[in-house]
């Protein structure tokens, strides 16, 4: 969503600068301006007015926001405005979600996603789409997350409308990408998310995005960076936001979280004075200004070094001021010490969205237990057992106190996963009557507080079980590409490769020769990089096959013609396919069918969209394999039949990986008159298992 600050007044938009750059994912206005014109509003312009009311105190004062939004309801309602009525149901869901009650979100969100599609707005229903995918992922959903973000909203930002124009503008695309970084992190796939960082720097720096919106994909960036254990290009990218220009607020509070992330990571590599320096400008500065959360961090962290470096007196001092603003928070129940500051970008999802009310509270207690241990264990160490006692009691009472919270999300988190699928069967079972629905209702619900016990401990048995398959199911993938790999780069192909390249040279064909050298260089990166990770980008496989196939022509130069199709809705540096899947496939298209006709044969490597699924055809119009079977009986066949063979064992692997699995399908082509005309093979991949 963009950020939306408008004063209305007579006809006149003036820019709210009181605030710099946050909350950019929300729609807000300025109520004060919106107040002094209600009054003068009619119709659908006051209908207007009071959801726009309503969602700029959706985040901050529930009960205003509500009020607003009735007003709202009640006034569409009554002049049959669909859109009014969907606006007021966005409303309702964002009060509901800031509140932390997700199944209610989830109903207004769909009531209003609903009345959007109907209305053919398509701009909107992306929106909502988004919205919902948010709230699954705060909800801890994160499989429906993913559904949403990347099937839905993503997905539909990129269709053009009936102007033939995207959706979503490039604003809209990029900063939504940007959040579907964050799912991938919390999925551990920072490699995946660092990525989409990189990608949204770039288009910010062409299309000059805000500061604080560079800075704090800058950080993201960085956090990609330490997640996959390269600290010093973490910290290349948290030394280049020191030198942005202090225009706000914002970039100053930025810059020194940075700072104390910088810290962090040295301290993690034993620079303990590095540490120090940086973590201490963090500290003076953001607990003068007043940001808590992350002056308390820096506090205990360096509380923590004194400690182990036994300078007890700074260590004490430390310890003292980690506590007094940790006090402060608890008393609070905030991050700030100022209301005003939540409209400042200190922390990073800021830039995007106020921090959820729950999610605050639990993130307190979170900091509360790594004080308290912290401060037990420095007491206890120091045999000031009054002392120790005091933080093992404290200690307990916030261990408990996140436990029953922590109880409390995950209560709501199961609620909101049963109301999501029952959402999902409403709509596949629109027709069915009132009572039909309830009746279910009834029954799932009883059946999970019945069974939530026995649940409990079927989950912890298949955890551990889960867990021990995952370790062998890694080894055998492992293994199985390490045979594929011998396969694909056997030494007869290479010889009659560079054969082929030396002839060339002898031939004194220059351009030829370093053509197909380059060829054989891009097939041997593709290779290497098939060693070390188990999915490639379709970009680089596409530059793979084309190698491999163009080599396979120095060899077979009068026996094949090869053509690649891809969809052109396929944006293949986006999208990630298992690697090595393809190859074997394509050789036996040319060793076992192509190559054996007496006429030239063509080979066809096809990729293109069907719905949610990326489909690879490979087809040939050679002796088809009843034929080459034949052939084969005189000939030996094991280099070829073993790589097909692994590969289908691989993909096995992979499927027990995947929700949705990969198929294979071979099928023998035919003439009218039933000959065989070659062979064709075709592999069905899942969406959510390439999409990056």
């Amino acid at each position: 969503m963009k950020r939306f600050i408008t004063l209305f007044l007579m006809f006149i938009s003036v820019p709210h600068n009181a605030l710099p750059q946050a909350f950019i994912n929300i729609e807000w206005y300025n109520t004060d301006s919106l107040l002094n014109v209600l009054p003068f509003k009619q119709g659908i312009e006051k209908v207007n007015t009071l959801n726009r009311l309503s969602a700029s105190f959706s985040f901050t004062d529930a009960a205003k926001s509500k009020l607003y939004a009735d007003q709202a309801m009640a006034l569409a309602i009554s002049s049959s405005n669909k859109t009014g009525i969907a606006a007021a149901n966005y409303n309702y869901g964002r009060i509901s979600f800031y509140e932390g009650d997700y199944p209610r979100a989830l109903h207004f969100f769909q009531e209003a996603l609903n009345l959007y599609e109907s209305l053919e707005n398509l701009r909107m229903t992306a929106k909502m789409y988004f919205e919902i995918a948010t709230m699954h992922y705060f909800a801890g959903n994160l499989d429906k997350s993913a559904e949403m973000a990347i099937n839905k909203a993503l997905r539909l930002y990129r269709t053009l409308d009936k102007d033939g124009k995207p959706v979503g503008t490039l604003l809209d695309t990029v900063r939504f990408s940007s959040s579907i970084g964050l799912l991938y992190r919390t999925l551990g796939r920072s490699d995946t998310a660092l990525l989409i960082y990189l990608r949204y720097l770039e288009t910010g720096k062409k299309h000059n995005f805000g500061l604080a919106d560079m800075m704090v994909h800058h950080g993201l960036v960085a956090g990609c960076y330490t997640e996959t254990g390269k600290n010093d290009s973490a910290i290349a990218y948290f030394r280049r936001t020191l030198n942005f220009e202090e225009i706000n607020i914002s970039i100053k509070a930025l810059k020194h979280e940075h700072m104390r992330r910088m810290g962090e990571i040295y301290y993690n590599l034993g620079e303990k004075d590095s540490a120090i320096f940086y973590l201490t400008r963090a500290y003076e500065w953001l607990s003068f200004q007043g940001y808590l959360r992350q002056s308390q961090m820096a506090a205990l962290r360096l509380g923590q070094i004194y400690f182990e470096n036994k300078r007890i007196p700074k260590a004490k001092l430390f310890f003292g001021f980690s506590e007094n603003l940790l006090n402060e928070m608890l008393l609070s129940n905030s991050f700030y010490r100022h209301d005003s500051m939540k409209y400042t970008v200190s922390y990073g999802i800021e830039l995007y969205l106020p921090f959820p009310k729950k999610q605050v509270r639990e993130t307190i207690f979170s900091l509360s237990i790594n004080h308290y241990t912290m401060l037990f264990n420095f007491y206890n160490e120091r045999n000031e057992l009054h002392n120790a006692m005091k933080y093992l009691q404290a200690l307990s009472s916030a261990k408990d106190t996140l436990a029953k919270l922590t109880r409390n999300r995950e209560a709501i988190e199961i609620q909101m996963k049963y109301e999501a699928d029952r959402k999902d069967n409403e709509i596949l079972s629109l027709g069915q009557s009132n009572e039909l629905k309830e009746l279910r209702l009834y029954r799932t619900r009883w059946l999970l507080g019945s069974m939530s016990g026995l649940a409990l401990i079927i989950a912890l048995f298949f955890i551990i079980l889960i867990r021990q398959k995952k370790i062998k199911l890694n080894q055998q993938t492992l293994i199985l590409r390490q045979k594929l790999l011998r396969l694909r780069m056997n030494p007869h192909f290479i010889f009659n490769a560079l054969s082929g390249i030396q002839s060339f040279i002898v031939g004194e064909e220059p351009d030829k020769a370093s053509f197909y050298l380059s060829k054989f260089s891009t097939l041997v990166r593709s290779v290497l990089h098939s060693s070390e990770n188990e999915y490639i980008t379709l970009e680089n496989e596409l530059k793979a096959i084309d190698s491999y196939l163009s080599l396979q022509k120095i060899r077979y130069p009068f026996t094949f013609d090869y053509f690649i199709d891809i969809d052109p809705l396929i944006e293949p540096e986006y999208l990630n396919i298992p690697t090595m899947i393809a190859q074997p496939f394509i050789e036996n298209a040319i060793e076992h069918g192509v190559k054996a006709l007496k006429t030239k044969g063509k080979v066809t490597v096809k990729f293109y969209l069907d719905h949610s699924k990326l489909i690879l055809e490979i087809e040939d119009n050679g002796v088809g394999r009843i034929k080459a079977a034949e052939l084969l009986s005189k000939n030996d066949k094991d280099h070829e039949s073993r790589a097909i063979d692994i590969t289908r064992e691989r993909l096995d692997l992979l499927n027990r990986k995947l929700k949705q699995k990969i198929v294979l399908g071979i099928n023998d082509l035919k003439n009218e008159v039933g000959e065989a005309r070659g062979t064709k093979v075709t592999i069905s991949i899942p969406m959510l298992s390439y999409l990056v």
